[in-house]
């Protein structure tokens, strides 16, 4: 069984890269004060992370910022009622073809999205999460630092999969809190 998910994940992988090679869009490099419409990608398996993220969500939104989310659950099929919000989605397996690319309604939606700011709060090894951020409309995408995948992203954070979840957030938050202080102060 190891041995056919290798090859779905090199095969995902593969078509990852092309799928990404063909996909052109304008960067611009936001702070999150200077940004209005926010997306976030992570994975829901953990109920404390989940518990994060809400708790993320919310302190952006009392900022002032419309945020979406789109949590990855590593399940077959998600449990019955979970999805009750059109700003608050999961996904799972069930969702996905066979070599782990993402395809439904409510996803591609999420991709076309040309949010401010998408962060991308998954591990940087979730096929799922990666082709949804890799095709994003964002105009500036920020996630953890994988050298495969620099050209995915305007920001990267250096942050290995060892990393909590709470330290990546709070991490990538301050730098994005500082990014363009400077240059956003001179106009």
């Amino acid at each position: 069984m190891a041995y056919f998910q290798n090859i779905r994940n090199r095969v995902g992988e593969y078509l990852l890269r092309k799928q990404h090679a063909g996909y052109t869009r304008t960067r611009t490099i936001l702070n999150i004060d200077s940004a209005n419409t926010i997306g976030i990608l992570y994975c829901g398996d953990n109920p404390d992370d989940v518990e994060l993220m809400r708790s993320y969500i919310q302190s952006l939104r009392n900022i002032g910022k419309q945020v979406k989310s789109l949590g990855f659950m590593r399940v077959k099929e998600l449990p019955l009622g979970l999805n009750g919000s059109m700003m608050h989605q999961y996904f799972a397996r069930k969702e996905l073809n066979w070599y782990g690319k993402p395809s439904s309604q409510f996803i591609n939606s999420f991709v076309n999205d040309e949010f401010d700011i998408l962060f991308d709060f998954g591990i940087p090894t979730q096929l799922p999460i990666m082709f949804i951020s890799s095709m994003s409309k964002a105009k500036c995408k920020v996630g953890r630092y994988m050298e495969k995948y620099t050209d995915f992203y305007d920001v990267m954070i250096e942050a290995d999969e060892s990393k909590k979840l709470d330290f990546v957030v709070g991490t990538t938050h301050n730098y994005m809190m500082q990014l363009n202080k400077k240059a956003n102060n001179i106009i």
